[in-house]
């Protein structure tokens, strides 16, 4: 019976761990896909309508189906097209072009971002440690891109200052999760409208510029086995945050992002081969320390990170 109680409190742990696991390698799956010629709102479409048809099938036996009133539809377009498309399809763009790690890095600076906005909305009061942990983790950016010999090649530059806009997507989202949430709503059933509209949106833009992916299920290949793995891994992750936040609260959660950069910059090593100077790995400490500041600081109850 003890083993049993203690296998409870190791749950979110657990979670935790595979959640930072299967965020962190969101970009792998990206950079892998776009190698397979996959076009980013092609990778995008297939990536959230596979995770939406897993998350309905769960509203479906749960007998909880998402709402669709005027507010949860608004909910659905700004986090489904907003911290979504715009973000994942970002995040397909910049990995052509730089390491996997260095986007790993970049992306940690969500909880920054998510707190500037939620100043500038008026969710939040600015705090002095908070503020500096601000300072420092775009400090930690300026380690990563100004020194000579931090960038892999002076063309990564604008890719990886692209890739800026993956954080304040996810930042959005995280605000606006609170701001614009149907009251009462479940979750899973949140985060399954949430993905079947960001996946009308990738199939919109995909459809426009030509450039729509049709998988042979018939046969698969390499391309169709990673958007089904990538499909998976995203409901499957969205679960475990669910399940974090539900057992250990939103504070416990803020500690994926530090698993999140460490499993990016491990994936890209595993898989692509990639290999980091001392810069990246100066500007991971830095970056570490501003979001330990922002997430330790004083606050009130605030947005919670509803994407990696």
């Amino acid at each position: 019976m003890s083993g049993f109680f203690a296998g409870i409190r190791w749950l979110p742990l657990s979670m935790l761990l595979a959640l930072g696991a299967m965020w962190g390698g969101n970009p792998n799956f990206s950079r892998a896909l776009g190698l397979e010629g996959v076009s980013p709102p092609g990778i995008v479409f297939w990536q959230t309508l596979g995770a939406g048809a897993i998350l309905l099938a769960i509203c479906a036996v749960r007998r909880i189906l998402p709402p669709f009133d005027r507010r949860a539809l608004i909910y659905y377009a700004f986090i489904g097209w907003v911290c979504i498309d715009l973000s994942y399809m970002i995040v397909v763009i910049v990995v052509r072009h730089i390491p996997v790690g260095f986007l790993a890095v970049i992306t940690v600076l969500s909880p920054l971002l998510t707190y500037v906005f939620a100043i500038l909305v008026r969710l939040e009061r600015p705090q002095i440690m908070r503020v500096a942990g601000i300072l420092v983790g775009l400090a930690g950016i300026a380690v990563l891109v100004l020194p000579r010999g931090s960038l892999p090649s002076e063309d990564a530059l604008p890719f990886v200052l692209l890739g800026l806009l993956v954080p304040a997507g996810y930042a959005a989202g995280n605000v606006f999760a609170e701001l614009g949430r149907p009251k009462g709503a479940d979750n899973v059933a949140l985060a399954a409208g949430t993905m079947i509209f960001a996946a009308a949106g990738g199939a919109v833009i995909a459809l426009a510029n030509g450039s729509f992916f049709l998988p042979v299920w018939q046969a698969p290949g390499r391309a169709e086995a990673l958007l089904a793995g990538y499909a998976v891994t995203t409901a499957v992750a969205f679960l475990c945050f669910l399940g974090i936040v539900s057992r250990a609260g939103a504070v416990y959660l803020g500690q994926v992002g530090y698993l999140v950069t460490l499993a990016g910059i491990g994936w890209g090593m595993l898989f692509f081969g990639e290999t980091h100077g001392r810069w990246l790995w100066i500007a991971v400490a830095v970056v570490f320390a501003g979001v330990a500041l922002v997430n330790f600081g004083p606050r009130r109850p605030g947005p919670r990170a509803t994407t990696g």
